[in-house]
């Protein structure tokens, strides 16, 4: 069963899309989606990389498109939702 959520994206044009979300109830991912390992090199046996492997309970490619947004109002609204940080304490 599909898990939707709408988000949005600036590439390859500004856009709203509908796309999937990991099974929070997955025992492989515990809901996150996936895992990363770190795998070696074949001769030396010395680290290589990190690799992401996606978990089969979601797909991150699998998105639909359901409203494209303008430039000017993508810039615009992206300008107001800045982040704002207080120095001040949360009581």
């Amino acid at each position: 069963m599909a898990r939707m959520r709408m988000r949005y994206i600036t590439w390859p044009h500004p856009a709203i899309h509908l796309t999937d979300t990991p099974d929070p109830a997955c025992p492989d991912c515990r809901g996150v989606g996936g895992w990363t390992e770190d795998y070696g090199d074949y001769d030396t046996g010395e680290y290589a990389g990190t690799e992401n492997i996606w978990c089969s309970c979601w797909n991150p490619d699998r998105t639909r498109s359901l409203l494209p947004v303008p430039r000017w109002a993508a810039r615009r609204w992206l300008d107001q939702v800045q982040p704002v940080y207080s120095d001040d304490p949360p009581f």
